[in-house]
């Protein structure tokens, strides 16, 4: 019998569609049944990860145990929701997609101009104040907020004021903010932020410009709310005494990453690599043969600091193939190659219609994941001759 080949499926969500446990067991699904019959013994693992959004506490759980700690605070409208917090030890892990994500509102409901991370202020007291965390890494990937981190700041004491001396709430308004109130025993904690992006806060390539159509900002609104955002910047920073607009990751969370390290001291660190320190996730992939990974449309964005790009680094380090899996493939044979993406198979080739396909995105992605399956032959006889 052929030696066992060891496939490990690393996916991120599909989204709009699929969870990235829903994903990597299509994948799985499609494979067994591909191959079934065809004399290749493997065994797969799946291990469905998140890059700093929807799914983080859960991947860092189910790796390293600890307790779900839930709180009320308030939704991205102000609304209460009970969210949980992941405490391990002095470590506390948020999720800011559990108080502020998009995945709270009815697509009627999105709108950065209206939406707050108060809730996200919130969450952060409760795991000092009421768990005496020392440590907390934020997740601050799916947030339905382009507010810069002004609600989280003022559910922490800071208080923001406009030219008559009256209190905002609207980053647009203010002219000076007063920190006396701040909560005392933030002095003592450690932030570390998980990001999948590295955007500025302003310009093209900014918060609002980038990320605030798909929160729901119109096009008449984006240059207002550039404004709006300038101002903030500009007094924070004139607070502050530093400049921390244009520092790659600023603009993540629609401004949070600004705010957290501006004013929390907060170290930004891609998502991916936080997920894999916590969930010994390099390891598990130094001891596979074939890494296999996947999200909804792998683009530029995918290769530059997601999860597929931590992915490619780490299968590289150990000289690992890697195939990807996807619902629209982006990048062209160059970028393919230079990322070590050895294959790529989307379901896009076979269902161009993109409503379709999402509907039918379990159907599609079984598909091609059993029709993929016939390489695996391939990859145990060359991997035998080596």
């Amino acid at each position: 019998m052929a030696e066992e080949l060891k496939i490990l499926i690393v996916t991120d969500k599909f989204k709009g569609s699929l969870t990235a446990k829903e994903a990597a067991e299509c994948i799985r699904k499609g494979l067994f049944q591909g191959s079934f019959g065809h004399g290749i013994n493997h065994y797969i693992q799946i291990f469905p990860m998140a890059d700093g959004g929807e799914g983080t506490i859960d991947v860092i759980k189910k790796s390293k145990k600890g307790e779900l700690i839930y709180t009320e605070v308030c939704d991205p409208l102000l609304r209460p929701v009970r969210a949980p917090y992941l405490l391990i030890r002095d470590k506390a892990f948020i999720e800011m997609a559990k108080c502020c994500g998009l995945q709270l509102l009815n697509e009627n409901e999105y709108d950065p101009h209206k939406t707050s991370t108060y809730g996200l202020g919130q969450m952060i007291l409760a795991a000092i104040e009421g768990s005496c965390a020392k440590d907390i890494v934020i997740g601050i990937g799916g947030s339905a907020t382009n507010d810069g981190g002004m609600g989280m700041l003022r559910a922490l004491g800071y208080r923001f004021y406009d030219y008559k001396g009256n209190e905002t709430i609207f980053p647009g308004q203010i002219k000076k903010i007063d920190g006396t109130n701040v909560t005392h025993s933030l002095k003592n904690v450690r932030f570390m932020v998980a990001s999948d992006v590295n955007n500025p806060l302003l310009g093209e390539r900014g918060a609002t410009m980038v990320y605030g159509p798909q929160k729901g900002a119109g096009e008449n609104l984006l240059e207002e709310m550039e404004n709006e955002m300038q101002n903030y910047a500009t007094i924070c920073e004139e607070y502050l005494g530093k400049t921390y607009s244009n520092q790659p990751g600023a603009g993540a969370a629609g401004g949070v990453g600004f705010a957290l390290v501006g004013f929390l001291g907060a170290e930004l660190v891609p998502g991916w690599k936080v997920l894999s320190e916590f969930s010994n996730l390099e390891n598990i992939i130094k001891e596979s043969d074939l890494i296999i990974t996947g999200e909804g449309s792998i683009d530029g964005q995918s290769i530059s600091g997601k999860l597929i790009d931590g992915i490619t680094q780490i299968a590289r380090k150990h000289g690992k193939r890697l195939w990807a899996y996807c619902g629209v493939n982006q990048l062209n044979e160059r970028q393919l190659s230079a990322a070590g993406i050895e294959k790529v198979f989307a379901v896009s080739d076979i269902e161009s219609d993109r409503n379709k396909s999402m509907k039918g995105a379990k159907k599609y992605l079984e598909r091609i994941s059993f029709e993929s399956a016939t390489f695996l032959y391939d990859f145990q006889s060359n991997r035998q001759t080596d």
